[in-house]
């Protein structure tokens, strides 16, 4: 792994509107509104003067090609000043939300009935409720002759900001039919290295906020460096979908979703002359709506998410350009900060944009909880017109043209992925849980999990096993997910806590270290968000034997509850681990393929309609095994359940 200092700089043209923000520093002008927070006393929400005369230049001055188009959806998909209150107002509820039988019955949005549907045949085999991720689930489904509809509330269009991921993940589309080669090359505006890690070091006496004063912890290749035009992607995955007979229903919303024997009856309207057709059945309903679908709310309701991801962001023009060739993956240059009423360490990354060679998106981030004292995503930006220039090299926020700003909260829960609750119904990416609760945006997470949920769901379809059991069984218990939390525990701080202010800097200095020193078998994949168990422990062992007396301070900063908590998920991650082995082993895989089958599709169910002899023994196991059909659907998921859940996925992938 390669170590160097990589310099990252901005063109200091004179500020535009300095003098306006130095005199609304001087002068602390905020304006600011009383909202009642749901059962607590009045909290005052405040979006300071700076930040709405940034945002409302910003949407003056963004790139034409979003001008007289609807904000795209999705978690940081609205840029505006009204944007950020509406968000802001989601995260307030959530925070101030009643817990468990205070939060009293559930919203209904989902219901079951033993009323068999007026109808011989569904409309499609599967309703995919919520485009922006979904498209990408129906496009496999309809490659694999499923009759798929997908239903999007809003326009059925991505955002103008990149998305972040590797070629490698990208490409893993092509075989599954929801892209070809080309447009991958297509899709991709900027590929860029290296790619930095490094943490702020106040006892060596390093300035506070100026990154080219902090040494790298480690610099490496081709890890998310590649910028996804999701503009461009969705445009072209649509394209695919519908050139397959799949169809796309927009600006149409759902008012319920009715479970029946035989299928699912979703309640449609549309909206601002949208496609929405009233009643639609099918005989499953994918839920790709995000954290915040009606599904999940009802599945969820009265729980709090466990942690959040706060983050804020914008993409500037004006860097200069022979040093804008670098992205930093994971960043800090302070110690842990007061941030409104509560305490938390903020991290940075920041990446070229494809939309010009001066141009460079700039997220901040923090991890912390659903507490009522967490600060609003407005605290947040007051701090990062301050810090972002002193972490790039500017001057002020001034010196650079914003092209967009970005903002969003993403909550996770340790009870993930989210089993199904109800027959017909699962529930696939941010719905579901499975990404990593470090991770902010479920588009790796699902790039990795579809080829198995699209096995998975087309073994469902084809077997006809759609009942809430055999669902849940495609969304298991997965230890390398549930291991991350402990991560997230030691890189946040918790309400009434006080560690020393370097202590999450200097616990990322040691963990990245020994990685980095351990090689890229075990930095990258965690880089990925995929945690193996063999990695881990190798981890784990030299960060004891190399600072033992840091130890203690882990264990007082995380806590005794969740580090037994994080323990038995390790235990387990080791389990699956010798499972998947075992399962993939010369000696025993005959044995476990001989029980579980070879899972059903539609090539084989034609050959044996049209009475044509096996061709090979796959062909012919398909349907027959020592198990009967649940049985062996049931194991075929857990097989998957230990490949995945303890990151073994993660070798064949980047073989």
């Amino acid at each position: 792994m390669e170590t160097s200092s990589v310099s990252i700089g901005a063109r200091r043209p004179p500020g535009i509107v300095r003098q306006i923000r130095r005199e609304e520093q001087r002068r602390g002008v905020r304006s600011a509104t009383r909202i009642r927070a749901s059962g607590s006393k009045a909290e005052e929400y405040v979006v300071s003067d700076r930040t709405k005369r940034l945002l409302e230049g910003c949407c003056k001055i963004g790139p034409s090609e979003t001008e007289g188009k609807p904000q795209a959806g999705g978690a940081g998909g609205g840029t505006t000043l009204e944007a950020l209150k509406r968000v802001d107002g989601v995260w307030r509820s959530i925070r101030n939300m009643p817990e468990g039988d205070a939060a009293g019955p559930a919203p209904v949005f989902v219901t079951e009935s033993s009323v068999r549907l007026d109808t011989n045949r569904c409309d499609y085999d599967v309703a995919v409720c919520g485009g922006t991720l979904g498209i990408l689930v129906a496009t496999a489904l309809q490659a694999r002759g499923q009759r798929v509809v997908v239903i999007e509330r809003g326009p059925l269009r991505g955002r103008d900001q990149e998305w972040n991921i590797s070629r490698p993940e990208l490409e893993s589309l092509v075989p599954l039919g929801v892209l070809t080669q080309a447009q991958c090359d297509e899709v991709i505006t900027k590929e860029f290295n290296p790619i930095r890690c490094g943490f702020y070091d106040g006892e060596s006496g390093a300035p506070s906020g100026d990154a080219s004063a902090i040494e790298p912890a480690i610099v490496t290749k081709e890890i998310l460096n590649t910028g996804v035009k999701p503009s461009l992607l969705l445009d072209a995955i649509r394209g695919n979908f519908e050139a397959k007979g799949g169809v796309v229903l927009e600006k149409t919303a759902i008012s319920g979703i009715s479970v029946r024997p035989d299928g699912a009856e979703l309640d449609t309207s549309p909206l601002d002359g949208g496609d929405g057709l009233g009643a639609i059945t099918a005989r499953l309903v994918v839920d790709c709506m995000g954290f915040a679908s009606p599904i999940v709310r009802q599945a969820r309701w009265g729980q709090k998410p466990d942690g959040v991801c706060l983050v804020v962001g914008a993409c500037a023009r004006g860097f200069d350009e022979s040093a804008n060739e670098s992205a930093d993956l994971i960043y800090t240059t302070t110690d842990i900060t007061a941030i409104d009423q509560s305490k938390g360490q903020y991290f940075w990354e920041a990446f070229p944009a494809g939309s010009g060679p001066e141009d460079r998106t700039t997220y901040m981030f923090t991890y912390i909880d659903a507490h009522p004292s967490r600060p609003s995503l407005a605290d947040l930006l007051d701090d990062y017109w301050d810090l972002m220039p002193k972490y790039q090299g500017l001057d002020s926020i001034d010196d650079v043209e914003l092209l967009r700003v970005l903002f969003g909260y993403f909550p996770t829960y340790r009870d993930s992925p989210l089993p199904a609750r109800w027959d017909r119904i699962t529930q696939i990416g941010d719905a579901s849980g499975m990404q990593s609760p470090l991770s902010f945006g479920g588009l790796a997470a699902l790039l990795r999990h579809l080829p198995r949920l699209t096995d998975a769901t087309e073994d469902a379809l084809l077997s006809d096993l759609l009942d809430r059991g055999c669902l849940a069984a495609m969304n298991q218990y997965q230890p390398a997910l549930s291991a991350s939390w402990l991560f997230q525990k030691c890189m946040s701080v918790s309400p009434g806590t006080s560690p020393p202010d370097g202590f999450i800097n200097k616990l990322m200095r040691i963990n990245f270290g020994v990685m980095s020193s351990l090689g890229d078998e075990v930095m990258r994949p965690f880089l990925q968000d995929v945690v193996k168990f063999g990695s881990l422990g190798k981890t784990l062992v030299t960060m004891t034997t190399r600072e033992p007396m840091f130890v203690p301070q882990i264990l007082i900063q995380a806590g005794p509850g969740p580090i037994v908590d994080w323990f038995r998920h390790f235990i387990a991650l080791g389990a699956y681990d010798l499972a998947a082995g075992i399962a993939e082993s010369s000696i025993t895989a005959p044995v476990c393929r001989a029980l579980m089958g070879t899972a059903p599709s539609r090539e084989l169910i034609e050959k044996g309609r049209n009475g044509e002899a096996a061709g090979s023994e796959a062909d012919f196991a398909w349907d027959f095994a020592v198990l009967d059909k649940r049985q062996k659907f049931m194991l075929r998921r857990k097989v998957e359940a230990w490949k995945w859940g303890s990151g073994r996925d993660y070798d064949d992938q980047h073989a």
